[in-house]
């Protein structure tokens, strides 16, 4: 949804401002450390307790459906459990350890907490510099945010600092925030935000040292990494943030064409959306393309106002997008008008866990609608999640920032299970050997689908 991705883009500048006010409110009289310093600072119980009361009645009181999937009884039970948790002199990443619990309790993929910005201040050029992808229960190494790699592409992480893989992926698991505790994007969210997620829950340690195995191999290895940059990891986890390129391409022996969208976060550039969007369809129109394959993996939501069009061009017939007339969405509440390069032929859409909130919207009204197959695995989101302008509270002792959904919005769909993803018509799931080989299996069983 376009306000939950306003509020990501929020929380991007907050992360990568260098503004301590926040961060030093409630804490203990302490002048011998600073926020810059490799240590964090401890809070008392006061002001920890004041915190969690203040995120307990910001939700109960402004959360468009906080007890859709955790009854009000589970949900104060854990609110009072983890309250109970809190103690004098904690640091932050230990009572931000208290929080998480409950939002990931809500199942709401919209509500979770923050770091406040000056966190990353503590040592912001510490972070774990490998990027890892979850394949078949094993987190293998994908690349580095540092120049060198220092661990080869392929290598499974057993342990870092002494601590296994198993442990540390199920930890974030368990307290991830999903739509519907949709482990799909709880996978994805992992693969993408490894490092911070990791110095969010266990700090800044004074090394990384890390046993793994080479790729393909058994023998285990040992080695102490050079940190990455919290810029460095940053400007790679919020790419799509900086407008990643559509992409159109024929595959002229199988009469195809390849549309490819990472994203729909074009708010200040929709009309240049939508002006690709159409230039595609001219040329499949106009070559009479039979079968379009759109790659709407890694596709993690934005703006309705770009994929709502694009819904047009897919739609059988004049469909409305949203269910209900949602502010300045209202227009989509009506049957959207079939474009001069309506698409009628063969569609495959390729879709994976972070296939999240306008992209989830999207791909439920292509399913409900039977437009196409579905190739990938299951999506991260639904045709219903929680948005909503200005669902942001900042905790006013610790800085923490707590993000929650005002409001739902759902497609134009009935009686499907908002608590079951989008499920593909072909199921493919990548496997280790898969990634060794660099092989794209989902894009290559879709082409299998296509006859020459």
């Amino acid at each position: 949804m376009k306000l939950f991705i306003i509020s990501l883009i929020l929380i991007f500048f907050r992360f990568t401002a260098y503004n301590t006010k926040d961060f030093n409110a409630g804490l203990k009289n302490d002048t011998s450390q600073t926020s810059d310093q490799k240590t964090q600072l401890s809070f008392s119980k006061q002001a920890l307790q004041e915190d969690f009361l203040q995120m307990r009645v910001t939700l109960e009181q402004n959360h468009t459906s906080l007890y859709a999937y955790t009854s009000k009884e589970v949900m104060d039970s854990i609110m009072e459990s983890q309250y109970g948790f809190i103690k004098d002199s904690m640091t932050l990443s230990e009572f931000y350890k208290i929080l998480t619990p409950v939002t990931a309790k809500i199942g709401c993929g919209h509500t979770a907490v923050w770091m406040p910005g000056s966190y990353w201040n503590i040592d912001p050029e510490n972070l774990f510099p490998l990027k890892i992808k979850l394949i078949e229960d094993y987190v293998v190494v994908t690349g580095s945010y540092n120049d060198t790699l220092q661990v080869p592409v392929g290598s499974i992480i057993q342990e870092i600092n002494g601590r296994l893989m198993e442990d540390i992926i199920q930890e974030m698991r368990a307290n991830y925030s999903a739509d519907a505790f949709n482990i799909h994007f709880i996978n994805s969210q992992i693969t993408r935000r490894f490092s911070l997620i990791y110095a969010r829950r266990f700090g800044f340690p004074a090394k990384y040292d890390v046993k793994y195995s080479l790729p393909g191999r058994k023998t285990s290895q040992y080695k102490t990494l050079i940190p990455a940059t919290n810029q460095a990891v940053r400007e790679v986890v919020f790419s799509n943030f900086r407008h990643p390129p559509l992409t159109f391409k024929l595959l002229e022996e199988k009469n195809t064409a390849l549309l490819t969208i990472p994203t729909f976060i074009y708010y200040d550039k929709v009309p240049y959306f939508t002006n690709f969007i159409d230039s595609c369809f001219t040329i499949i129109v106009k070559r009479n393309i039979e079968n379009l394959i759109l790659d709407l993996r890694g596709n993690d939501g934005g703006d309705p106002f770009c994929a709502a069009p694009l819904f047009s061009y897919l739609q059988p017939e004049p469909l409305p997008y949203f269910s209900e007339p949602y502010g300045k969405y209202s227009e989509f509440s009506l049957p959207l008008a079939i474009p001069e390069n309506h698409y009628t032929g063969n569609l495959i859409t390729l879709i994976d866990g972070r296939c999240f909130s306008t992209n989830a919207h999207f791909c439920s009204l292509l399913k409900y609608h039977k437009i196409g197959k579905f190739v990938g695995t299951p999506s991260g989101g639904t045709y219903t999640c929680n948005a909503g302008k200005n669902g942001i509270e900042i905790l006013k002792n610790t800085g923490i920032q707590l993000y929650f959904g005002r409001s739902s919005f759902e497609t134009a769909v009935k009686n499907m299970d908002k608590s079951k993803p989008i499920m593909p018509d072909v199921y493919v799931k990548e496997s280790y050997k898969d990634f060794l080989q660099n092989k794209d299996v989902c894009f290559e069983v879709a082409l299998d689908l296509i006859p020459r």
